[in-house]
């Protein structure tokens, strides 16, 4: 019995779904465009018919139809196969009604809840209070309609009261995050209460405009001794690492205008888009994440960053900016004038906030002269400081000529070879590698983590692996294979080869995790294809592909092994100065093992 996505991609080709999009030209067996996700005048975007697939060799982007139609409309991926599903004249089925009906529930409370929050707001003497305070904070009466704020009235149970009346259960309220549990440890009982009291509420709403969680900010007067803000918990539809505030109001102008505006709050969005500024969105209770910039590439790959000039701000943006740098995305630093933030300067002056965002500084050079002005670039101490801040910056720029630019400027200001930044470079990039682990682990046991070789290497395995039957047979029967680092789609096809009888096709249609399909699509694509002299895809014929795959293994397990023998040497030191002596036996016969294992690896690989 075929899946729904098994169904669209039977009804629907590739080259008919893309070419409502793009302008695709014949390519031999294939077809290539113009990549509509970057700009480039010759064409890298390749698509290929048999296998239903695409590919960019200029951005590396790639997929199916539901990645294409996610990048190009901005859409999360049920959104996508519902999209494709009308399009397939497909009838999507519930795998899981219940669970369906639950979510639905969970998000008719919260459009209830929003409702009732705007009433108090609007409607009561409470309410004016608080309408008198956003209007003093430069909020208008349209914004206050458009961003459906409300107010949380005094008391412990107002909302669930009002929601029970509307039939819903105390248990369906609380699944919505809107109440907190309270135990009774007397009798047993478990009792909730509202946790949104004497608040003004900032309703958070997905891409759809589905309500799915609050931000509630104190009341002017309030209880100050408490949080200033209060935000919805985890549940089944909030989720704050993949929410952007206002997103739902803001992705049609970010998509229009190609570039975002990060703010800091709500205030600041809400501020924004009245001075006309309607691309922008702010994170929700937590710090920029990879899935939030996820999302933000659906739409653009360019952020312009407006947060708080304070120390807390300002460590913010540049843990946000190192982010954006590991994305390749192109980075601005917005400055306000006098500290102040983008709500504050919008209300007196909505025009200085808009020239603030037209000025921003391209990020590196805006820490380049920040860190410039605090130091005094003659003094030996202050050169080291200025060194150390700003190549921690660069260690996380994607591109080559990028850090060779930056690497060249700071050497012609600081009147130093820019070869010595280079080495300085190498071992902070080789510090910013180190994975993240638990905190009982060992300093010697957490600087081990795979290197750029080993991934690159793996890249290349999974790939013949995806293309060769018999070579992702052979590698999953291999008994031997404790070497191996770790890796999610790597382990999926090990686990389950036989299962899709080492197939691209039953794998790619049947595999669960959308990020795996889609990680596969592309290094099966770079794996297959190359674009040849005369700009058309071509296909990649290997003579001896189990040859390959055996060689990559043996330099995997080469790169394994250094890795390996590093920490025991690491070890052996530190026992000898112990003077442990079996500790320092042991592990000169795990060396010297090893070692040996080493030198016939060496004598294959230069066979």
């Amino acid at each position: 019995m075929s899946t729904d996505l098994e169904e669209i991609k039977n009804r629907l080709n590739i080259i008919d779904v893309l070419g409502e999009y793009i302008r695709l030209e014949k390519a031999g067996a294939n077809y290539r465009a113009n990549c509509p996700f970057h700009n480039e005048k010759s064409p890298s975007f390749m698509v290929s018919e048999d296998k239903q697939i695409w590919h960019c060799f200029g951005c590396q982007k790639g997929g199916d139809i539901f990645g294409f139609v996610m990048e190009m409309e901005g859409l999360e991926f049920r959104e996508a196969l519902k999209l494709l599903a009308e399009k397939a004249g497909v009838e999507l089925k519930k795998t899981n009604p219940k669970q369906a009906e639950e979510k639905n529930r969970t998000l008719e409370i919260l459009e209830m809840a929003t409702k009732f929050y705007q009433a108090h707001l609007l409607q009561t003497e409470a309410g004016k209070k608080i309408l008198e305070y956003l209007r003093e904070r430069g909020i208008n009466d349209q914004s206050i309609k458009n961003f459906r704020l409300g107010y949380a009235p005094s008391g412990w149970n107002n909302a669930s009261q009002f929601l029970q009346k509307k039939g819903y259960t105390i248990f369906e309220i609380a699944k919505t995050g809107l109440l907190v549990e309270k135990n009774n440890q007397n009798d047993a009982t478990t009792s909730y209460y509202d946790r949104f009291r004497d608040r003004i509420m900032f309703p958070i709403a997905d891409t759809n405009g589905k309500i799915v969680g609050y931000s509630a900010r104190v009341a002017p007067g309030g209880d100050e001794t408490q949080a200033k803000y209060v935000n919805t918990p985890e549940t089944e539809v909030y989720h704050k690492s993949r929410i952007l505030y206002g997103m739902n109001r803001a992705k049609a102008d970010i998509r229009q205008q190609d570039w975002i505006l990060l703010a800091e709050g709500q205030m600041d969005v809400i501020a924004s888009h009245q001075a006309g500024l309607k691309n922008t969105v702010a994170v929700s209770g937590t710090a920029l994440t990879q899935e939030h910039l996820g999302i933000i590439k659906r739409y653009t790959n360019n952020i312009r960053m407006c947060f708080d000039m304070d120390s807390a701000g300002e460590m913010a943006t540049k843990k946000s900016i190192k982010l954006c740098f590991e994305k390749e995305m192109s980075v601005f630093v917005v400055t306000i004038p006098n500290g102040k933030d983008a709500a504050d300067l919008a209300k007196n002056n909505p025009n200085a906030l808009v020239e603030s965002v037209g000025n921003a500084k391209e990020a590196m050079e805006y820490f380049f002269e920040n860190i410039f002005s605090k130091y005094n670039k003659e003094k030996v101490e202050d050169k080291k400081k200025i060194t150390n801040e700003l190549l921690e910056m660069i260690g996380y720029l994607s591109n080559d000529v990028e850090k060779s630019h930056w690497l060249k400027k700071i050497a012609s200001e600081l009147n130093i070879s820019d070869g010595i930044l280079t080495d300085m470079l190498k071992k902070a990039s080789l510090r910013d590698r180190v994975m993240q682990t638990s905190q009982n682990q060992s300093h010697e046991e957490k600087i081990f983590a795979p290197s750029e070789k080993i991934e690159t290497l793996i890249k290349d395995l999974i790939g013949l692996m995806l293309v060769y039957t018999d070579v992702w047979k052979e590698v999953s029967e291999k008994k031997d294979r404790a070497y191996l680092p770790k890796n999610s789609l790597l382990e999926s096809m090990l686990q389950q080869g036989a299962e899709f009888n080492f197939s691209f096709d039953e794998f790619i249609n049947k595999i669960d995790s959308l990020e795996k399909r889609s990680e596969a699509e592309k290094i099966y694509f770079a794996a297959r294809y190359r674009v040849g002299l005369d700009n058309n895809l071509e296909e990649i014929v290997l003579d001896h592909p189990l040859i390959e795959a055996r060689n990559r293994l043996s330099k995997i397990k080469y790169e394994a092994n250094k890795s390996s023998l590093d920490k025991i040497s690491k070890d052996l030191d530190i026992a000898k100065k112990n003077n442990d002596s079996m500790a320092t036996g042991f592990l000169k016969e795990e060396y010297s093992k090893i070692n040996s294992e080493q030198s016939l690896l060496n004598k294959e690989l230069n066979q």
